[in-house]
């Protein structure tokens, strides 16, 4: 199964649910969904909990992604429901933990509203 994405608003927030297989293949156009919806300012919480395969090329293009979602100074998407394989790989190149990786959903979303986050963490 190719990767799917579903696209849903919880408020001021866009959640992107993952399912089936991120790869080489399938992570452009979901880094250039994320890109483009960080560019309008929305704050985006990823769910990779449908995700049953990622490859190692396209966990680090994803990576790379949220590198480059940072460096323009934009708001990281938060992680949610990452399988513990997964959070391996991530936590291997996410060296200055900038990452927001949460255990739920609701979670993630809950962050952003955190008072004194900071919505780059």
């Amino acid at each position: 199964m190719s990767l799917r994405a579903s696209v849903l608003n919880q408020g001021e927030i866009t959640v992107i649910a993952l399912e089936g297989k991120l790869d080489y293949e399938s992570q452009d156009i979901l880094r250039d969904n994320i890109l483009q919806l960080s560019r309008e300012g929305k704050k985006v919480v990823v769910d990779m909990e449908g995700l049953n395969f990622v490859g190692s090329s396209g966990i680090t293009n994803f990576i790379r992604s949220l590198y480059e979602i940072q460096e323009r100074g934009l708001t990281i998407p938060h992680l949610c429901n990452v399988k513990s394989e997964f959070r391996k790989i991530i936590s291997a190149y996410d060296v200055d933990r900038d990452f927001s990786i949460h255990e739920s959903r609701q979670a993630a979303v809950d962050t952003f509203f955190r008072i004194g986050t900071n919505e780059n963490n």
